[in-house]
């Protein structure tokens, strides 16, 4: 059942950020065509990911007691109305609202998709299991702009929305019907969220998650205005995207294996430093392959560190409760993605867009101090592993 488990959320997974891939690179062009400032594609950026900073742990904890399966139908049947949505906005404010609610769906999707992986990881394999299974997030997110630039470029806008409801839909109905309820985690006594916030281990997991998302926000909101400054086609800021995000994903099992056997906290932030020097270097940018260039090297900073640092998180939820847990981990990510389009967007009024990608590194760079002075007396995670079983 195990295996049945993980190919269900796995190929769910897939598609649903395959749609969300498909929209997600675009979204500042679009946003720009109805009149929005550097301040208003921030909030219609992140507005996305806040609403489901906002959400997940609430969600996380009523999955313990209530189930994992249900709640991911709901989201993605949310997901699906309101990729029609999109079609019909008219107005920024039409759209953030419409973001919002589309962050609430989201909530109900990956992060209690990985407290199901984290439920059947066996014990020192947390990093391959977890590592596999990023690389349905990755892949899909990566094929997406691929797909949307098509789209963009042959018709519109509205088809790329069109094709992310029909793609959300098929994950609905395999959910629906292929995927079993568990109750491993009913077995479980979860700790309160105050206690596990206490954590030391969770609090340095929340920083990392937020700087890390912090600097994937500011790349995806603001990467295509300096592709357009650069003379970027639309198709190539598609495939410029695809490729961080591909690089991302064909070694995340790697690297996830890797984590089961070696030092967590050094492969978290060996990752953090590539990727935040990735970001600094991207003003630098001349033409399309430079862009190209750096944003492999960002995917492969990727790559390095969310395998390890889902690892230590998911050992940390079998001991606190894995629904909490993965939410208040996803949580970081979503203030972290959240803030940074808007802080981004304030940055670039004013100063330019140069310094976007410069004060990302260095919010990159001050999470990986705070993750470092929080673990370095951590034994547990420095430690090998036994040689997980094959």
């Amino acid at each position: 059942m195990e295996k049945r488990i993980f190919t269900v959320l796995f190929i769910a997974v897939f598609a649903t950020m395959l749609g969300a891939g498909i929209i997600e690179p675009f979204m500042a062009i679009y946003a720009k065509d109805l009149g929005a400032n550097g301040l208003m594609i921030g909030l219609i950026f992140g507005s996305f990911t806040l609403s489901r900073a906002l959400f997940t742990p609430l969600i996380g904890k009523f999955s313990e007691l209530k189930g994992r399966k249900n709640i991911m139908v709901v989201g993605l049947a949310g997901y699906t109305i309101l990729s029609f949505f999109y079609a019909v906005a008219s107005t920024t404010a039409l759209l953030t609202i419409i973001r919002l609610l589309h962050g609430l769906a989201s909530a109900m999707v990956l992060p209690i998709a990985m407290a199901y992986i984290g439920d059947i990881a066996p014990k020192n394999q947390e990093g391959k299991y977890l590592g596999t299974f990023t690389i349905a997030f990755f892949m899909g997110l990566a094929v997406g702009p691929i797909i949307g630039g098509t789209l963009h470029d042959m018709w519109n806008m509205n088809a790329a929305f069109y094709t992310m409801g029909a793609i959300s839909f098929l994950s609905l109905l395999l959910l629906m019907f292929m995927l079993p309820e568990i109750n491993a985690h009913k077995n479980t006594h979860p700790s309160p969220l105050r206690t596990i916030i206490k954590d030391k281990t969770m609090q340095a997991m929340l920083m990392f998650r937020m700087a890390n998302a912090y600097g994937i926000g500011a790349v995806m909101g603001f990467l295509p205005l300096i592709a357009e400054r650069i003379n970027v086609s639309i198709f190539q800021i598609g495939f410029i995207v695809s490729s961080n995000l591909l690089a991302s994903s064909l070694l995340q099992r790697y690297f996830g294996i890797m984590a089961d056997k070696s030092d967590k906290i050094k492969m978290t932030i060996t990752g953090s430093i590539v990727m935040l020097a990735a970001l600094a270097l991207m003003p630098l940018s001349t033409g399309f392959y430079t862009l190209l260039f750096f944003n492999i090297l960002m995917g492969l900073g990727s790559a390095i560190s969310i395998p390890a640092g889902s690892a230590i998180t998911a050992r940390l939820g079998k001991k606190l409760g894995m629904g909490s847990v993965m939410g208040l981990f996803n949580t970081a990510f979503g203030i972290g993605g959240g803030l940074g389009p808007i802080i981004a967007g304030l940055i670039m009024i004013g100063t330019g867009i140069t310094f976007v990608f410069v004060s990302s590194a260095l919010v990159v760079l001050a999470g990986t101090i705070a993750f470092y002075k929080l673990m370095k007396d951590n034994k547990e995670y420095r430690t090998k592993a036994h040689p997980i079983i094959q």
